[in-house]
């Protein structure tokens, strides 16, 4: 026998040799994580990898792949516990037959044998699961294809391997986990038949898992989803509603539901996936310099046993492609994407219904039906275990500022998942940020009063010229996860053992989606990405036309880098490790700024359409040292404030600051927030402390700290204009005189005139959005009431914020908010 074996090596050795080389010149799996040596590096043990269900594609592939990175070989020998063995590999489900392939039963003999082995001794192994995605495509249920291609069909698994190996060899993704110490299982006193099937079960489970959370579930086809949307109970509570005992009636309401499905369902093709990462790659390097990511490594964390809502910020059109772009590079499961009705348009709708988006309208007023059908569809999806993105905003923000984040889609997942909470759910802020926008131009006409343009195949096709041009770098960086499960014990601890009721959302609902809500924008701003052109447009936006000395720009550059790392906003916060002189050869190769010389030193400026584009870069970080510059905003008129003065001021504000800025910290801590921006003041040598006193102080007039420190302050001072604005047209028409609407028209019609005036290139300084949230904000904090008439009352507490504003705004500037509000006096009379 021992023959026989000794003459079957000698013939397949060089066979086994040639289809090693025949493999390595086509399939090029892509490993991960990059290094999986480091992931064994601490430990002594022998090491034995476990594939799912083997095969040479497997092991040609995980031998290459060990050989590259200086890993011991699957085929090498090794001993464990005095007892060789000829491999370093089980095969975890193996088959049997040559032509027609079925399990072996009784699982695998190697991992029995190293069980036995290992029963009673102190000596350990760990066993490496590594899993091989060839295509890396989830399976489609129903399809007669899979029979050949999909990764887990047992049936004729050679002839498929076979296609698959062809197809999709370098479209294959390995992945190395961390080991499983095989001893510690050994060790609690099992039997070895018990140990075994303990062993096996752990690594069928943890192959399962990989599976779902790198490729996803099995893929339904339309028509498979319209069948179980239809089967919905709310779906049929509506349809009974609607049609009672009416057969037309029935069979018409059946057959609506049928369209919505079309109309909404995404159609995900992985062909259609692979050309559309194909195109995208060559986008990416031809219209950007690179895509930075951040704290990606959180994506990988959370998709292993949760089912994951993205909720990115939205700032161009490029953000539906660029995340599952960034999921398919990471190897984990493509989102199904929540798009606007609007984008499916001719050609375009089709290509992104391949890519995973569904659609929807966007409002589902006065349709029970679509609405129940819409949320029987999400529902599927959460059950099913999808990954789901969406954007809370719900359309692009044209100011740069975050916008508030609508409930609609929010409610929608929490109350499907409240409904059948069988897996949990995890929402994962996303911050994009970009160094210039395909819409910039139309983003500032609209907000200058132009009428938005419509989503077009034309439009389109306009916006492709522009691709020509450098777009810098994208910034993406995933921010802290945000449990749901958390979230709704905080709010209704016995969520669980409430009934579920008739599809009916429970009254409690709403103050989870306002607060889940909150804490979205709050996370996405948390994971902020600065860039070197929105440090540019922070800088230079704060100069009066603009214009700044070269070596006052790197002063002020250098200022900002050094308080966004000594004040720490957040750990997920990414600041560029670039020099100030870096920075500004960026904005001139992106022409975001221009040079001209001068003996005395040159001279850094940027044209009025430029400015305007750029307050929106400006706008993106504006949050991260907006307490820092709100203290400087109150030495800019008095040089003396003692620290409990300076805390209550900013203690006044700070409440419509949050709800303008989405930013992070509660009511309750601003003081302390305060004190860490005056130290990190007082560190840069901007304000100097008197212990004594307790009084804070600013530089002498005419310093580089002084000017440092102005500069600083002016970038909060537009908002602090438009709040003294609203408070100054109240007071001059007094209380109950005004509507809501009516105060929001003249807010904005007199921020615009003194836009015009003072030159201010910044659009959303009168963006009515803003003056409405401001307004609201009021309201909330019983600052202002609404009568029964609907007129707007106050007390007359609200005169002392004009006393205030003294601190802070200018003579000139107070004298021209309040000579506007006078005019408008005049003429409304």
């Amino acid at each position: 026998m021992i023959w026989l074996m000794d003459i079957a090596r000698f013939i397949f050795r060089p066979l086994y040799w040639l289809a090693g080389k025949v493999f390595s010149l086509w399939a090029r799996p892509t490993v991960q994580p990059d290094s999986p040596a480091e992931l064994y590096a601490d430990t002594d043990a022998q090491i034995c990898y476990v594939l799912e269900t083997g095969g040479l594609a497997d092991i040609l592939a995980l031998e290459r792949a060990c050989a590259r990175h200086g890993l011991p070989s699957p085929r090498e020998s090794f001993e464990y516990c005095g007892k060789r063995f000829s491999r370093r590999l089980v095969v975890l489900r193996p088959f049997k037959g040559f032509l027609f392939r079925r399990p072996v039963t009784g699982g695998s003999r190697r991992l029995r044998s190293l069980v036995e082995a290992g029963d009673g001794s102190a000596e350990d192994l760990q066993l490496v699961p590594v899993a091989i995605y060839w295509g890396r495509s989830p399976d489609r249920e129903d399809s007669a294809f899979k029979l050949f291609f999909a990764e887990n069909w047992d049936v004729a698994s050679r002839t498929r391997k076979f296609f698959a190996t062809l197809l999709h060899g370098r479209n294959t993704l390995m992945w190395f986990s961390h080991a499983l110490p095989l001893n510690s299982i050994i060790q609690e006193k099992l039997t070895a038949d018990i140990a075994f099937r303990k062993v096996s079960r752990i690594l069928r489970v943890h192959f399962r898992k990989r599976r779902t959370a790198t490729v996803g579930p099995d893929l339904s086809n339309r028509r498979r989803i319209a069948r179980l949307v239809a089967l919905s109970p709310n779906v049929r509570r509506v349809i009974e509603a609607e049609a009672g005992d009416d057969p037309k009636k029935l069979a018409a309401a059946e057959r609506r539901v049928q369209k919505y499905v079309m109309e909404i369902a995404a159609d995900i093709s992985w062909p259609a996936i692979r050309i559309a990462v194909r195109i995208l790659r060559r986008l990416w390097n031809q219209i950007y310099d690179g895509i930075e990511l951040g704290h990606t490594e959180r994506l990988r964390e959370v998709a292993k046993e949760k089912v994951v809502v993205y909720v990115p910020c939205h700032r161009s059109h490029f953000d539906y492609l660029l995340l599952s772009y960034i999921c398919y590079e990471q190897s984990v499961q493509l989102p199904h994407i929540a798009a606007g009705i609007n984008l499916n348009m001719p050609i375009v709708g089709p290509i992104l219904r391949r890519g995973g988006a569904f659609f929807l309208r966007r409002s589902f007023r006065g349709n029970r039906l679509y609405a129940a059908v819409f949320d029987a569809y999400l529902n599927q999806l959460l059950t099913r275990g999808y990954t789901i993105e969406y954007f809370v905003e719900g359309g692009r923000s044209r100011t740069g500022r975050l916008l508030s984040p609508k409930g609609g889609m929010l409610a929608m997942t929490v109350g499907s998942y409240i409904q059948n909470p069988r897996r949990p759910v995890v929402f994962v802020p996303v911050y994009f940020g970009y160094e210039k926008l395909i819409e910039g131009g139309s983003f500032i006409s609209e907000l200058g009063g132009a009428e938005k343009r419509k989503e077009s195949l034309l439009g389109l096709v306009q916006s492709i010229k522009s691709l020509r041009e450098n777009f810098g770098r994208v910034y993406v960086n995933i921010g802290e996860p945000i449990e749901l499960d958390h979230m709704l014990d905080t709010v209704q601890p016995d969520w669980r053992n409430l009934p579920s009721g008739n599809g009916e959302r429970p009254p409690w609902l709403n103050e989870v989606v306002e607060k889940l809500g909150g804490e979205i924008m709050a996370g996405i701003n948390a994971a902020a990405a600065v860039t070197p052109i929105s440090l540019l447009a922070y800088v230079l936006l704060a100069t009066p036309k603009q214009t700044i000395g070269a070596a006052e720009l790197r002063g002020q550059l250098q200022l900002s880098l050094d308080l966004l790392r000594n004040f720490h906003y957040s750990d997920s916060v990414t600041v560029p490790d670039w020099s100030p002189d870096e920075i500004i050869a960026h904005g001139e190769k992106l022409n975001a700024i221009s040079r001209t010389s001068h003996p005395m030193g040159d001279v850094i400026h940027m044209t009025e359409s430029t400015a305007v584009l750029l307050t929106y870069f400006r706008n993106n970080i504006l949050h991260l040292l907006a307490v820092p510059a709100s203290v400087a905003c109150c030495f800019i008129q008095g040089r003396e404030l003692p620290l409990a003065e300076l805390q209550r001021l900013i203690r006044l504000i700070y409440p419509f600051m949050r709800k303008e800025l989405c930013l992070q910290w509660p009511e309750d801590e601003i003081d302390d927030v305060t004190r860490d921006a005056v130290d990190a003041l007082v560190a840069q040598g901007l304000l100097i402390r008197h212990k004594r006193r307790r009084v804070l102080e600013r530089p002498r007039a005419g310093s580089a700290d002084a000017y440092q420190l102005m500069m600083l302050g002016q970038s909060m001072v537009p908002m602090l204009q438009r709040f003294y604005l609203v408070i100054a047209i109240l007071v001059q028409h007094g209380s109950g005189t005004l509507t809501r609407a009516r105060l929001e028209q003249m807010c904005q019609l007199s921020a615009e005139r003194l836009s015009m005036i003072y030159e201010l290139h910044s659009p959303d300084f009168f963006n009515k959005t803003l003056f409405h949230d401001f307004i609201r904000k009021l309201q909330e904090q019983d600052v202002l009431r609404r009568n029964e008439d609907g007129l707007l009352e106050f007390d007359d507490d609200i005169v002392d914020i004009g006393t205030d504003a003294r601190l802070v705004l200018g003579e000139q500037i107070r004298h021209s908010i309040l000579s506007l509000t006078v005019a408008e006096d005049q003429l409304d009379q």
